[in-house]
């Protein structure tokens, strides 16, 4: 893993449309494949099997989608933006746009599209467009997160 840039936290009013920030990568593992697989139960054979998937279109192997989003929420995690300000993920609109395959090193972009200061005083949503990128710079996930943040730390629980 290639380490990202730290940010410090972001409570909702430090935000402006159009900030972006950038990860570091996330190499993806054929045990990571079969890891996803025994926690989800989806051992579908495009995951599992080698000699099926070779008779797919991909021609091997390739990620679950859900195992793609569950990276890029991590490498979210890893900006340090969310830390101690995040209160909740109101959605997640995706789409899978390219296949990732064992041993691929994504990395994540995100960029405020939107800020919406309700639902109240305390905190406001923020609608973040979403890409996941492979090594060679092509995108493999797309989409718009809507998470809601504090406004203040003094709002936080000690």
């Amino acid at each position: 893993m290639i380490p990202c840039m730290q940010y410090e936290p972001k409570l909702y009013d430090d935000l402006q449309r159009g900030m972006a920030f950038s990860t570091g990568t996330r190499r993806v593992r054929r045990e990571d494949i079969a890891a996803f697989a025994e926690l989800s139960g989806d051992h579908t054979r495009l995951h599992s099997d080698d000699a099926y998937a070779a008779s797919s279109p991909f021609g091997r192997i390739v990620s679950h989608g859900a195992l793609n989003l569950a990276v890029a929420t991590g490498l979210a995690y890893s900006l340090g933006i969310f830390e101690g300000t995040v209160l909740a993920v109101r959605s997640m609109e995706v789409s899978f746009d390219r296949p990732v395959f064992p041993e691929d090193e994504l990395r994540l972009e995100l960029s405020v599209v939107d800020l919406d200061e309700r639902p109240r005083k305390d905190r406001g949503q923020v609608r973040f467009g979403v890409a996941l990128r492979n090594q060679h710079d092509r995108l493999v996930l797309t989409g718009h997160w809507t998470v809601m943040l504090r406004r203040s730390l003094a709002d936080a629980p000690a």
